[in-house]
């Protein structure tokens, strides 16, 4: 049976929170849902925008493309979030590709839907236009600061990056809720699979971090804070 916004209880979500009650039940109609596993491709860079996405369950990863194949990540994003609102204005183009890191459940809104709803709704108009704004200040900064930074600093960035958007376990405050690949934390950082390697194994003897498997435990958050903040 179908979900109706209505009655979701997932209360971060942009939709649940500030859309009007007169207009869920019209997005609960023309929603549709999808399971994806991981490795799937939820949209892909160059495709047109038909709608915008929410992910219900799951973790995905926002993937840019540069120097012909090589991917890049922008962007980590987690249940309740908003996808595909990069591709809005100018040519209705997607520019990045959305990819399920783990088993994710995502919902599309068409595109026509969505315009109306936020054109009734201006409190969700508004929280939109902020984290637009928010999401490109942030973009911005980063490729900022990227240029400037040690390789230490870019995978204590990438970490950063991880548990804010995933953070730990609930009952295991230093374990990360979800550790991506090391290539993919390479694709974070903007630097080599073998960099990040090598960086994991110093901020390991360091006692900054533990590497459990795949798994990455951080036993000192505020030093990998302070590689952030740096200036």
């Amino acid at each position: 049976m179908k979900r109706k916004c209505e009655t979701c209880t997932h209360y971060k979500c942009f939709i649940n929170k500030y859309c009007s009650p007169e207009w869920k039940p019209l997005i609960s109609f023309y929603k549709t849902s999808t399971d994806y596993p991981a490795g799937a491709t939820i949209f892909s860079e160059g495709d047109p925008v038909k709608g915008i996405f929410q992910i219900y369950s799951g973790k995905i990863k926002v993937v840019t493309s540069s120097n012909g194949n090589k991917e890049r990540i922008i962007r980590l994003a987690n249940s309740e979030e908003l996808l595909g609102h990069r591709g809005l204005g100018g040519e209705m183009i997607y520019p990045v590709t959305a990819i399920a890191l783990e088993q994710s459940q995502v919902t599309f809104i068409p595109i026509d839907i969505f315009y109306k709803t936020i054109k009734a709704n201006p409190e969700l108009s508004f929280q939109l236009l902020m984290f637009f704004a928010d999401e490109f200040k942030a973009t911005e900064k980063r490729v900022k600061m990227m240029s400037l930074m040690t390789a230490r600093e870019k995978v204590a960035i990438s970490i950063m990056t991880i548990v804010k958007a995933f953070g730990f376990y609930e009952n295991d405050p230093t374990l990360l809720d979800f550790t991506p690949s090391r290539k993919d934390i390479a694709s974070i950082a903007g630097t080599t699979y073998e960099t990040v390697i090598r960086v994991l194994r110093d901020l390991e003897e360091s006692r900054v971090i533990v590497q459990e498997g795949k798994a990455i435990r951080v036993l000192d958050l505020n030093y990998l804070q302070s590689l952030c903040n740096k200036e």
